[in-house]
Formats: structure tokens, sequence, C-alpha cells
């Protein structure tokens, strides 16, 4: 009788994404409460462009980014104040404009449904990231949404998919992360996991394929292709 051959447990068991320019178009909604924060100054509005250049760190980063893009400076203390504002706007207007990049659904059911474990990880205030996630897939099975928050460390800092492994019970390897910016590449190298980086995001493809070794999609469906053949 021919020898009975063992079933390999998968070597992918579960994909982490990055929310804001990797699952969800974000950049229009962000753009409106920074505004709205850069008039209070007097100070002229960005574009969407120059918003992408300086998202991607936490929205606080985001703000002094715009600050700085506008040639300005201002004390810690006066951006705290500048930062509250503009969050008590974010919050209610967090998803007026918002939606996740076209297959983005399709993929995440199709994941779902071969089991895969899903998971959010994001430099996204904590709340909000929840917010978002229930708001625009409320359908998906996600095991874990984490944002920031002032207990854990924010990428590219590895402890977020450290903990997730743990959490899980998965050796590291078996893990993907999928993010659109070098914070996101950063995180996963750091973290000593698989990474796919896509370049519909919130990053010029240019600066992306720039990182070594980086692992650059430009479509959900060459998305999709890329986990399939990690399975």
């Amino acid at each position: 009788m021919p020898d009975t051959i063992p079933m390999q447990k998968k070597s992918l068991q579960a994909v982490l994404f990055d929310l804001d320019g990797t699952l969800v178009d974000t950049i229009e909604d962000i753009m409106d409460a920074l505004n709205m924060a850069l008039a209070l100054e007097d100070l002229p509005p960005l574009d969407s462009k120059m918003t992408k250049q300086v998202v991607g760190r936490g929205l606080r980063n985001a703000l002094i980014g715009a600050v700085e893009l506008r040639g300005k400076e201002f004390s810690s203390e006066h951006i705290d104040q500048m930062y509250a504002t503009m969050m008590e706007y974010y919050r209610k207007n967090h998803c007026v404009k918002s939606k996740p990049y076209e297959g983005i659904l399709s993929l995440l059911e199709d994941l779902d449904r071969q089991n895969i474990i899903l998971a959010v990880f994001s430099n996204k205030e904590d709340g909000l990231t929840k917010e978002v996630v229930r708001t625009l897939f409320p359908h998906i099975r996600f095991v874990w949404v984490r944002g920031m928050r002032s207990d854990f460390p924010r990428k590219p800092d590895r402890s977020g998919l450290e903990h997730f492994a743990k959490k899980e019970g998965l050796a590291i390897e078996n893990l993907l992360y999928v993010g659109d910016s070098e914070v996101d590449y950063q995180t996963a190298v750091n973290a000593g996991c698989k990474h796919i980086l896509v370049s519909w995001g919130f990053r010029p493809r240019e600066d992306l394929a720039r990182l070594s070794a980086s692992n650059l999609v430009d479509s959900v469906e060459e998305l999709q292709e890329a986990i399939n053949d990690l399975q």
C-alpha cells in the first residue's frame, strides 16, 4: 500500500491588513479634518497629494507634517490644542467620504471563506480604527482590530504583530502583513513576517519599489494571486 502523505499545515495562516490606504481610501476625510485645523490658524488647505505625504504615523504626526508643509512650527502644547479640535471633528466625520477600494470586499470575503484568519493593525487611533472597520466591513470576521493606543507601541514597532501571533498561537513566519507604506514594510521586517505592499495607497509606487526586497502589487487581483501563492 502507498505511504500515507501527512497533511501539511498551511504556511500562511493569517493575513493582517493596514487600514488607511490599504483596505480603505480615507484620504479625503483625513484631508478635510487636517484642513479644518489649518484653517483655524489661517493656513492654506492641503490637497490630497500633500495629505498623502504626511499620513502613516498617526494623525497627530500628520497634523505636525501639515503645519510644516505650510512653513509653520508650533509648540507641542499648541499642536495638542489643534489636534484635540481636529479629532473632535474627525470622529464625527470619519466615514463621510471614506470607502473600501474597489475589489477589497470580494477579496476579504474570499479569504474569510478559506478560513484564513483576518485582522487589522493600524496607526489610526484605536477607537476610530474599530469604528471604520465596523462601519465599512460589518460582515467580515476580523478576529483582531487594533489601532494606536497609548499603552501599545505604534508601527513600525514589531510588538503588535508579535502580540497577535502569540494571541492566536501562530508562528510569526505564518503571518502576512499587507500595507501601503514604508512604515508597514518596516513593521513586517522588524517582526520577521511576510509582507506585501500595495501601490494604490498613500505612497508613490516608485518610493515603495525602492525598498529592499519589497513585494509590491498594483491591483487587488495581483494581491489575491500573491496571497494564494503563499498558501
